[in-house]
């Protein structure tokens, strides 16, 4: 039973990196790679769907998934496509944290700038 979660564990540290990836790219406003993501239950379009956001972001200088991350992800989509559409809604909320910091404006205090 330890081995088991122990595994499901890895699993969700690996697609973990590819949410992280993928909030990154929509943090960018580039939708595209989620939008396919959460409606195709096609894994083969998905896979391209990935492989363009993996190109983007490594054109970018952002981290992208290992291997061993990528192939975790397929061997999960291929059993549950529905875990697709969970990445997808997940990357895009921790994109919405990521651009956080950045919109809290500075408020001038009172005789400030004068």
């Amino acid at each position: 039973m330890e081995e088991e979660e122990k595994k499901q564990q890895e699993s969700k540290e690996f697609l973990g990196n590819i949410i992280d990836m993928l909030a990154r790219l929509a943090s960018d406003k580039m939708y595209g790679p989620l939008d396919v993501l959460a409606t195709t239950p096609d894994i083969s379009v998905a896979l391209g769907s990935l492989y363009n956001a993996i190109r983007y972001a490594k054109s970018q200088g952002y981290t992208i998934p290992s291997e061993e991350e990528f192939n975790t992800f397929v061997a999960i989509a291929k059993k549950n496509p529905e875990v697709m559409r969970e990445i997808a809604i997940k990357a895009l909320i921790r994109a919405e944290k990521m651009k956080q910091p950045q919109q809290q404006t500075h408020q001038p205090e009172k005789g400030e700038g004068k």
